[in-house]
């Protein structure tokens, strides 16, 4: 419904006022009566258009109240759904760390598995309770695949394999069955497994070492032959003759060490040139060192009976007894000396004290016969092995330069040189200095008793002619 203002209303009365002015009076009483039923009929419509727009704003404020309610509800509904979505982002962040940590402990679970897989596969194929059950290796192998992830019976399988491996090294099996031996052909005797490091072979009377080969997962004999008490107890062993038996613990390494040995030759080979000439210095010592032993091994050392009979013939008066009881012992010096002394009796005192020493020394020679020389060997034998240690770490450091450091063996032959001459130098010194050393210990006691012996003849001497 259209609204009427006040504005309206005076307009029209005006436009009636100037119809007026034109007319005649007649009709102004008409005209009066027209507007005020305009009027009256404006004043309807204001009235009614104000009534309806009371009645409008009536409907647009409950209208406006129910969407602020509605708007309300809505902004509350809104809250709630942020607070139920930052709970959810909440639970989703929880969620996503949970499943992380999972994910993290599943693939520490897969890692761990796989390692302990490898662990057991490497153990298979070192293991000698392998030769036994050659299909262990099959169980494990499903699980080194990186694209399948290892399940329950997996880690049931793994734990079986360590306990059989556990039990299994707790055990003593002796029984028939085939290995390579050391030429490389197949053969059958009898397999002896002691735990699971040592392993041995009875065949034709014939005992040694086995090992596992990883690449032929079979049995190899150990090249070589181990030590003859080595094959002894083993044998015993074998035979139920003895509860020892000497073990490997290294799984074949130190058998195998042991059976390849360096020689004597090898050994020798091994210190270079300079070995020769302390080989020699030895032999030479030793010739002599038996000269000596066997000459001044026959000399007494003390000749106190020999003294006893002499002070007898001479308290007599009986010089020349006592000149044949020498004579009957050339190969004493203590009697040459005395023989001397003897003869010379009728002499002044300084003549034969003179006379004494002359004879002294005459034996000395004889006693102090390569002494000097054993004494020279034990001083440069010690001396070339200094020479070859110097020699061999040279060769070292030249080898360093050409070679590098990176492979150990290039500078074995040098250290080797180096070592062995000098245990060699060391080991024919000292026997030489010890054997130096008695014989000249030898020779001085004899020494002293020369000259113990003469000076109790010319005391005897000159108290007889008193």
């Amino acid at each position: 419904m259209r609204s009427i203002s006040t504005k309206q209303i005076l307009l029209t009365a005006f436009l009636w006022l100037c119809l007026a002015l034109h007319g005649n009076a007649a009709s102004w009483n008409e005209i009066v009566a027209q507007v005020d039923k305009d009027v009256a009929q404006t004043r309807e419509a204001v009235r009614e258009t104000r009534k309806i727009v009371q009645e409008e704003r009536g409907k647009l404020q409950k209208e406006l109240a129910e969407l602020r309610g509605t708007v309300e509800q809505d902004e509350a509904g809104l809250k709630a759904l942020k607070a139920q979505f930052e709970t959810m982002l909440q639970t989703e962040e929880t969620l996503r760390g949970e499943i992380e940590q999972e994910e993290e402990a599943a693939r520490a679970l897969e890692e761990t598995i796989r390692t302990l897989a490898k662990d057991a596969d490497e153990m298979i194929q070192r293991s000698l309770i392998t030769a036994e059950q050659p299909s262990r290796r099959d169980a494990i192998r499903p699980m080194l695949d990186t694209e399948r992830f290892p399940g329950m019976d997996d880690i049931e399988t793994l734990a079986a394999v360590f306990s059989e491996e556990m039990a299994e090294g707790g055990k003593i099996r002796k029984r028939s069955g085939t290995f390579v031996n050391a030429q490389g052909a197949e053969v059958s005797g009898t397999i002896l497994r002691i735990g699971k490091f040592t392993a041995c072979y009875q065949l034709d009377g014939e005992v040694g070492y086995l090992r596992l080969d990883k690449d032929l997962q079979k049995l190899v004999a150990i090249p070589g032959k181990p030590p003859w008490g080595v094959r002894r107890a083993i044998r015993k062993y074998f035979f139920g003759e003895s509860v020892h038996m000497p073990l490997d613990l290294t799984g074949g390494i130190i058998a195998e060490q042991v059976n390849q040995g360096q020689g004597v030759r090898e050994w020798l080979d091994s210190g270079g040139l300079l070995v020769w000439p302390i080989l020699i210095i030895a032999v030479v010592a030793m010739l002599l060192s038996l000269e000596r032993l066997f000459s001044l091994g026959r000399i007494p050392t003390k000749t106190d009976k020999l003294m006893d009979r002499l002070r007898d013939l001479l308290s007599k008066g009986d010089v020349k007894g006592g000149q044949e009881l020498c004579q009957k012992n050339p190969g004493i010096p203590t009697c040459n000396v005395l023989k001397a002394g003897l003869e010379s009796v009728k002499a002044s005192r300084e003549v034969m004290e003179n006379i004494l020493e002359e004879a002294i020394l005459k034996e000395l020679p004889r006693l102090e016969r390569f002494l000097s020389t054993l004494g020279v060997l034990a001083a440069i034998a010690p001396l070339l092995g200094l020479l070859g240690t110097v020699t061999g770490m040279i060769h070292t450091f030249q080898g360093i330069t050409v070679f590098g450091t990176s492979d150990p063996r290039m500078m074995s032959g040098g250290i080797s040189e180096a070592l062995v001459t000098t245990q060699m130098g060391l080991a024919v010194a000292i026997p030489i200095m010890i054997a130096h050393h008695f014989f000249d210990r030898r020779v001085e006691k004899i020494i002293g008793d020369m000259e113990e012996k003469g000076t109790a003849v010319m005391a005897l001497v000159v108290k007889s002619e008193e």
